[in-house]
């Protein structure tokens, strides 16, 4: 909802085009859902195949990518598949280390090999210009892959992150200095999330 109203009011865009890296459920805390809901469509780049499945199902006008965003020249790495809870889900090794940490049980339920792709190609194959919003959900990885996108060529309006804006020590986390190096000011967030406005288009 904060964002649906960023972007409609805000940035004044009245059906905004996502790109979704990271989707997980169709519905359950995704947060494009409402978008597509009142007529917006767009990309979820989502690795998990039964989640991909579902998404594929319950959001047919979108377009689905079965495949993780990689910020190397690797064409594949590990997904780590997390014990009940696959929106844990990563290919982050240090974040399955952080979910492990006081665990004597492993909470891996199992390693298997997921294609990767290039974000800044996903956009030019699938939509051709930047999207409206750039939400990315992906347990640990969101700094590297928002690092690895072109804002050269591709500069979202609004930017979703799995962050915080500002640390406990009162410092700003260091996606949001990345960002705002970059013209991004945070506008809003929730209890994982910060959004993130291009400071140029803002309506005041």
């Amino acid at each position: 909802l904060i964002l649906y109203n960023l972007l409609w009011h805000d940035l004044k865009i009245q059906l905004p085009s996502y790109l979704d890296v990271g989707a997980g459920d169709p519905v359950l805390s995704n947060n494009t859902y409402a978008l597509y809901l009142t007529g917006s469509r767009g990309v979820l780049v989502e690795p998990n195949p039964a989640l991909a499945a579902q998404l594929r199902t319950v959001r047919p006008d979108d377009t689905v990518v079965e495949a993780g965003v990689g910020v190397t020249d690797d064409v594949e790495a590990d997904y780590y598949e997390i014990k009940g809870n696959a929106m844990l889900n990563t290919f982050s090794a240090e974040q399955v280390a952080r979910l492990q940490r006081g665990k004597a049980e492993s909470v891996v339920e199992r390693v298997v090999k997921m294609p990767l792709v290039n974000i800044n190609q996903v956009i030019q194959d699938h939509l051709g210009r930047a999207p409206d919003l750039l939400s990315t959900d992906i347990e640990g990885l969101d700094e590297a892959v928002l690092r690895s996108l072109d804002l050269s060529r591709f500069r979202p309006a609004a930017i979703c992150a799995e962050t915080v804006s500002t640390l406990k020590s009162g410092r700003p986390s260091r996606i949001t200095r990345y960002l705002a190096a970059h013209g991004y000011v945070p506008r809003g967030g929730s209890l994982y999330n910060t959004f993130y406005l291009d400071s140029r288009l803002i309506s005041e």
